[in-house]
């Protein structure tokens, strides 16, 4: 729910995935333009006109010449920060592609021994079997997501971003740009978004309006969990009814972060989610009126050891000290978000 600043720690880390992925030495350029001679071959069965032929083949054959491009990052398909990325949308969204039906069924292969024509896979499939997504992203990701300190679902920050399969827990990642609608982002570094299952599997094919990465530093922290802890609190009365947990722009000001809380809030479901963890809202808002001096004291008196700002903060609250680990922990931004409405603040000794 808070974004990652493009800073050149990320950019290191962009780096290792291209040169891992590359390192596989798939050659993906030609099994791209491989789609275009099956093309030609079944177009029998595909029934494609010539001049929608030369859109579909022509569609493959760009995304050929952007993979190739290692150079210049604005062109290159692996590291394409997303900042480029509508450029791209438009352009095969543009008129040169206006006919190419990404969910078109085409034979691709040919039934041997039967008249029958052969296997068929949309066309989107097509292309993102040549990129290797489904056999090659994930295993190189996981490290990647590790030394980043990913953890949680980037989307809900309730749940960690794992899913099983095979018995194995393994992360989850979405595509911010889902790949059945933008196949030529399939493998780019910055489309990949570590997610829960719950969250991924209910944005389905949809486009999230929130990228968590960004190369501007005041578009850090999006959304805030407004908890409404001083309703809580009024009177020393200490109802949970008081307790509704709804995601709000943490710039009220701020018109177009506004309308991204808004409809973040719907596709994700936030408040609604969160309503199953008002016990955790209400134990944060007696940790905030518990912590004082006398606390301090005693923790140092015991712990002098582990006395400093994240491991006070850690046996306090639970979680790090630093907004920039609100990823490493489930339900760390509600909880940062609490103590920030109700001005705790734990300083370094």
């Amino acid at each position: 729910m808070d974004r990652i600043l493009i800073n050149d720690d990320i950019l290191k880390y962009a780096q290792m995935y291209e040169q891992a992925f590359r390192g596989y030495q798939l050659d993906v350029p030609t099994k791209l333009r491989n789609i275009k001679v099956k093309l030609n071959i079944y177009n029998v069965y595909n029934r494609l006109s010539l001049n929608v032929l030369d859109e579909y083949k022509a569609y493959v054959e760009e995304i050929a010449k952007d993979y190739d491009n290692a150079v210049d990052e604005t062109k290159n398909l692996l590291v394409l920060q997303p900042q480029h990325f509508q450029n791209y949308i438009n352009k095969y969204e543009g008129v040169l592609f206006q006919h190419v039906k990404l969910d078109k069924e085409l034979v691709y292969h040919e039934q041997v021994g039967g008249k029958r024509p052969g296997l068929k896979k949309k066309f989107w499939e097509l292309i993102v079997d040549a990129m290797h997504y489904e056999t090659k992203v994930r295993p190189i990701m996981v490290p990647i997501i590790e030394a980043m300190g990913i953890r949680t679902c980037v989307y809900c920050n309730m749940q960690y971003a794992l899913t099983i399969n095979h018995s194995k827990g393994l992360y989850e990642l979405d595509h911010r740009f889902p790949k059945s609608k933008y196949p030529y982002l399939c493998t780019t570094f910055y489309n990949l978004q570590p997610s829960c299952p719950t969250c991924n599997h209910g944005k389905n094919t949809a486009t999230a309006d929130f990228g968590l990465y960004t190369t501007d530093s005041n578009e850090l922290h999006p959304f805030h969990l407004l908890s409404n802890s001083h309703l809580y609190l009024r009177k020393r009365r200490f109802n949970p009814k008081y307790i509704n947990i709804h995601l709000v722009s943490s710039d009220v000001h701020n018109l177009t972060n506004c309308q991204l809380a808004k409809t973040h809030e719907k596709d994700f479901m936030i408040d609604s989610v969160y309503a199953a963890v008002k016990d955790v809202a209400e134990e944060t808002i007696w940790r905030c009126k518990a912590y004082d001096d006398t606390y301090k004291d005693l923790f140092i008196k015991n712990f002098p050891e582990l006395y400093n700002k994240d491991a006070l903060h850690r046996f306090v609250f639970g979680t790090y000290s630093d907004d920039k680990n609100v990823h490493c922990r489930p339900l760390t931004k509600l909880i940062r978000d609490i103590e920030k409405d109700m001005g705790v603040i734990i300083e370094p000794v």
